[in-house]
């Protein structure tokens, strides 16, 4: 959505591709990825420091931009920023590897450093993402152990924070299930 007037049209495909793609492939699995190392290795504990400031800082600094877009309802431009900034925190994760860094024992300060950095990244993303997607905001807090997560937040990174267990917060769009229900309708 826009600013504009124009009419909505409705691309079920392109919406099943985009909850599939960018919600579960981009957003989630930023924390879903992460998330396991912590519980498993650290007792669901985030690390005391940030692995890279400058990261953060430079997610954090996107909320002028991105809190004008939803102003001026230029809805699909704060989205397409939101999700420039999900794929830069899956090449960090990427970059990083922590999947062949935990495998070493004397590796698992910098994974826990690594998976701090993308929780943190997820949650400004998050917070971006809470007033269009507030039940999956809802979940996202109750595995951050912290309610409500405001645009306040933005500015402090979870450090040296319990964690709750991470559960699955959205999962894939069926496509034969979407067109099921067009074909149910009145």
């Amino acid at each position: 959505l826009n600013s504009g007037v124009e009419d909505l049209d409705l691309n079920l495909a392109d919406f099943v591709h985009r909850v599939n793609s960018d919600l579960v492939g981009k957003f989630v699995n930023i924390a879903s990825r992460s998330a396991s190392f912590i519980q498993k290795k650290f007792d669901g504990r985030l690390a005391s420091a940030l692995m890279n400031q400058e990261l953060w800082q430079s997610f954090v600094d996107k909320s002028a931009t991105i809190a004008n877009d939803f102003e001026k309802i230029n809805y699909a431009k704060a989205i397409r920023e939101i999700m420039a900034l999900a794929d830069i925190a899956n090449q960090f994760v990427d970059q990083h590897q922590p999947w062949t860094l935990a495998k070493d024992e004397s590796k698992l300060p910098e994974v826990q450093l690594i998976c701090t950095q993308a929780l943190n990244l997820f949650k400004i993303l998050l917070i971006y993402l809470k007033p269009i997607l507030p039940e999956l905001a809802l979940k996202a807090e109750a595995f951050f152990n912290i309610k409500p997560l405001t645009w306040h937040d933005l500015t402090t990174p979870l450090l040296d924070h319990q964690l709750n267990a991470f559960t699955p917060l959205i999962t894939r769009v069926d496509e034969l299930k979407v067109n099921e229900l067009i074909q149910k309708k009145p």
